[in-house]
C-alpha cells in the first residue's frame, strides 16, 4: 500500500464534512476496480456525502473504489462510485475508540439526485 495515511482523530472530521454524518450501522461492502471485494462491513457512521466503514483493507488513500449499499434482501443493492479519502485508527477519545475499530473513509463521487435520496432514507431507517 504506497502513500497510505492512517488519521488517529486528531483534527475533527467535522470541520472537513459538508454535511453531517449519522452515526449508524449500515451494510456495506466495499470493491476494488477490478470487481474484487475488499471489505464487507457496516458503517460506523454515514452521510449522502460519505461514510466510516467499519474495518481495515489493502487500499490506498486516493482509490477510486465502489461501493454497495444493503437495501434489504428484497432489494437490489444501492451500487455507488466512492474515493477513500482516509485510513483511520481511532484516538483513545475518539467516539469510536474500541478496540479493532479501524476504518476506511470514503467520499461518495457525483450521486444523482436519485442515490442521495435513497441514502438519505437508509440513513433514516437504520435511525428509527
Amino acid at each position: 500500500m504506497q502513500g497510505t495515511q492512517v488519521d488517529t482523530g486528531g483534527d475533527s472530521p467535522q470541520d472537513r464534512r459538508g454535511r453531517p454524518r449519522v452515526t449508524v450501522a449500515v451494510a456495506f461492502k466495499l470493491f476494488d476496480d477490478r470487481g474484487r471485494m475488499l471489505l464487507s462491513a457496516r458503517t460506523l457512521d454515514l452521510s449522502t456525502a460519505g461514510a466510516l466503514l467499519h474495518g481495515v483493507c489493502k487500499t490506498d488513500i486516493g482509490e477510486t473504489v465502489r461501493v454497495e449499499v444493503s437495501r434489504g434482501a428484497a432489494r437490489n443493492p444501492l451500487s455507488l462510485e466512492a474515493t477513500v479519502v482516509r485510513l483511520q485508527a481511532p484516538a483513545p477519545t475518539s467516539p469510536h475508540a474500541l478496540p479493532g475499530n479501524h476504518g476506511v473513509a470514503v467520499r461518495f463521487n457525483e450521486l444523482s439526485p436519485i442515490d442521495e435520496t435513497v441514502l438519505a432514507s437508509l440513513i433514516n431507517g437504520a435511525r428509527s
